[in-house]
């Protein structure tokens, strides 16, 4: 079921592109990262993220969601392949989309693509690297997040902006910092990103880069 469209009156006004780290090492660095990008998009009315340093206490045999969630993410990796694992991520969530972007000669397109509500669409459409949120993620070699593009100004003059209302993508960082592609959930609606698993999305992030999976930028055919 989809959930509720996030109202865009509570929106805060500045919302930061916040940096993403790539050492695999820094997950705490680069969770307290994501986190406060989330919380800058959220709106006001959205409980903010807790601080990831804080220690969560669970009572004896309470069952940690996150690891169930990159367990099912990483066995799925391994026996049916990129798609399916990022499929598993994209279930937890109210978003349409989600995507592995790559990037060439100016242009973008998703090596991976995965649309819930059609699920034989196995590619987005190729864009100018400067028409996808992407291009933000590549620039900044961080996170962005929007929750509503049309109130976002950091978006008022990108060619997305009415059509891609929702966007939230990290890096996808080879163990020298360089980009290997965008790990990116979007919709055509608004959506809150505080629903998403932070932990979950980098550590899924490091698992996609050190498998070694992730395709090359796709051959499409000539328009």
């Amino acid at each position: 079921m989809r959930g509720p469209k996030v109202g865009g009156a509570g929106l805060r006004a500045s919302l930061p592109a916040v940096k993403v780290t790539s050492a695999a090492s820094d997950l705490p660095g680069r969770l307290a990262n994501l986190a406060q990008a989330v919380d800058a998009a959220k709106p006001a009315s959205v409980t903010p993220v807790a601080s990831p340093g804080a220690t969560l206490t669970r009572a004896s045999g309470a069952i940690d969601d996150t690891a169930v969630a990159f367990s099912v993410f990483s066995r799925l990796l391994e026996t049916d392949g990129l798609r399916a694992a990022m499929y598993s991520l994209l279930r937890l969530t109210d978003y349409r989309f989600i995507s592995i972007f790559r990037f060439q000669d100016g242009m973008a397109t998703s090596a991976v693509h995965v649309d819930r509500e059609d699920l034989t669409a196995t590619q987005a459409g190729e864009v100018p690297d400067t028409a996808t949120y992407c291009c933000y993620v590549r620039d900044g070699t961080g996170a962005f997040v929007t929750a509503d593009a049309l109130l976002d100004p950091r978006t008022v003059n990108h060619a997305a902006r009415e059509a891609v209302r929702s966007y939230c993508g990290i890096p996808i960082l080879d163990p020298e910092g360089g980009l290997v592609g965008t790990l990116c959930h979007y919709d055509f609606a608004p959506r809150d990103p505080g629903q998403l698993d932070l932990e979950l999305l980098l550590q899924a992030a490091s698992a996609i880069e050190q498998s070694g999976r992730v395709p090359p930028y796709p051959k499409l055919p000539a328009a």
